[in-house]
């Protein structure tokens, strides 16, 4: 098939997703796909045949479910005893993750409780989750993780009711739910910057305990500031000037008021509250009084929640969601290519530094360790599955700082990963544990153009909307943004449109 043929079929069949998960959307006419963006006829040939693979794959996987139940749940898992003789590699620990992340759940599976049962088994959705017990508000992952293609963000039908009453909207604290590209790294950077305010913090006490004397300790990570704690000689620590992280120094980068700090807790609490399955971790948790059942159900520590199922969610497979997330694609930036846009992108850029957007959307921090334990850590019996995440899984990945040399990677997250005061408009309803209503995560800005509506409850249905509405300590970047002319304003939006991510395949 010449190049012509290869493109025309190409781009009958859609250009956005690789994997077949969900309707393909058409770029933006202001950031058009032209030729000289599309890749030669070799790629786009080996592309398509690797969207059609997966393709027939999934239908496969489907009809096979469909005349033997369960099939699907057993190809979407894999168990810890696999993990341990490393059987499967990286790239099968990917495809079963992908199978998980798009399988629907079922009753018999553990999905939600005994009170989200009719009398006849028929699954029940709440659209309004119940306190800390969560729903079940959705079937799986894909159900909300599916806007500008697989992985993406939800859209405004999609958007998070936590801890209501299970009746009233005004009740709960509404969410957005994120895209969940490029999290492995977000992982690592995560886990690089906790030990190094640690490590900070801990040289201070050491030189307060032999020095005699208080030693005050300005706390950086990444070139972030987290304000700064005082160490005594008898080794209490003065911690009321710390700043956008809890007082244990853990970058906590998940949720958008930062309250998780790795991938394994963000997976384990989200197929809780939102498709009511429980993990065996916290099942042994209740058993043993280390967790209040209290958010989980009435019932026994082996089944709490009363729906008849005693092991939902085992290591092995939060080990597979884990793995699957960390080999996700980052997103990218994607200039535009008609040449009036492409001088108000350049523009955009300059000015969003100048506003002082970048001092908090930081367009990158660097990795110096790619290398992520999908296990996390390995228990002293269980080997680790070490992931690469500037290599394995789906591309495009992060990049060397320097080409050859794979000693540091660019980030280009556009977070500091580091909470902020965000100010009363933006707040809440109620605090989030210790975590104030006001206060939340600086939202990493790659994939933005996926992923509106935008702020943590959608409320701003465009980029302009979001911009206005922050306030806190945004309220002078936001000022700023406001004071600059119609031209000035829009070069900004451009610029913010064209974090995006790499157009891929699609196979309907």
């Amino acid at each position: 098939m010449g190049f012509g043929a290869a493109l025309a079929l190409a781009l009958a069949i859609g250009v956005r997703a690789v994997r077949a998960k969900g309707p393909a959307v058409p770029p933006s006419a202001a950031f058009v796909i032209d030729e000289a963006a599309v890749p030669d006829d070799t790629v786009l040939m080996q592309d398509l045949e690797h969207a059609v693979d997966l393709r027939h794959r999934e239908r496969f996987d489907r009809v096979l479910d469909a005349r033997d139940p369960g099939e699907l749940v057993e190809h979407a898992t894999l168990t810890d005893g696999v993990l341990d003789r490393r059987t499967l590699g990286i790239d099968a620990l990917f495809v079963v993750g992908d199978e998980l992340f798009a399988y629907p759940f079922r009753p018999e599976n553990g999905w939600g409780s005994k009170g989200d049962r009719n009398p006849d088994t028929t699954p029940r959705l709440r659209r309004i989750q119940r306190g800390a017990a969560g729903g079940p508000d959705a079937f799986g992952c894909f159900g909300c993780h599916s806007k500008g293609g697989p992985d993406g963000s939800g859209t405004q039908t999609q958007i998070a009711f936590l801890r209501g009453d299970g009746e009233r909207t005004g009740s709960a604290d509404v969410r957005n739910p994120p895209h969940v590209l490029g999290l492995g790294p977000i992982a690592c950077l995560a886990r690089e910057m906790s030990a190094a305010l640690q490590a900070q913090a801990a040289g201070a006490r050491e030189r307060a305990a032999k020095e005699g004397r208080p030693v005050e300790q300005v706390l950086v990570a990444k070139g972030v500031s987290f304000g700064r704690i005082v160490a005594r000689p008898d080794g209490t620590v003065d911690d009321h000037a710390i700043e956008g992280v809890d007082a244990d120094l853990t970058i906590r980068p998940f949720g958008w008021k930062g309250h998780q700090a790795t991938l394994r807790d963000m997976a384990e609490e989200s197929l809780h509250i939102h498709q009511g399955l429980l993990s065996k971790r916290a099942q042994l948790a209740v058993r043993d009084g280390t967790l209040p059942a209290a958010a989980y159900g009435p019932g026994p520590w082996w089944d709490v929640d009363e729906d008849g199922v005693s092991l939902e969610i085992d290591d092995g497979m939060l080990t597979t969601v884990v793995g699957y997330l960390a080999q996700l694609e980052v997103p990218v930036m994607r200039p535009p290519r008609d040449p009036g846009l492409l001088d108000m992108w350049a523009a955009g850029r300059a000015r969003f530094d100048q506003i002082g957007c970048a001092a908090c959307h930081v367009p990158v921090l660097e990795l110096d360790d790619p290398k992520l334990d999908a296990r996390q850590p390995a228990g002293p019996d269980r080997p680790p599955f070490v992931i690469d995440v500037a290599k394995d899984g789906d591309g495009p990945k992060i990049e060397p700082k320097y080409a050859g040399n794979t000693t540091s990677y660019l980030v280009n997250l556009f977070s500091d990963l580091r909470r902020h005061d965000m100010g009363p408009g933006l707040a809440s309803p109620a605090a989030q544990g210790t975590i104030p209503a006001s206060v939340f995560l600086t939202r990493p800005l790659w994939g933005l153009a996926e992923t509106a509506p935008y702020l943590h409850d959608g409320r701003a249905p465009t980029v302009n909307d979001a911009i206005v509405l922050h306030g806190g300590e945004a309220a002078a970047a936001r000022d700023a943004y406001l004071a600059l002319d119609h031209d000035g304003r829009a070069s900004v939006r451009v610029f913010l449109t064209s974090l995006s991510r790499q157009p891929k395949l699609f196979v309907p």
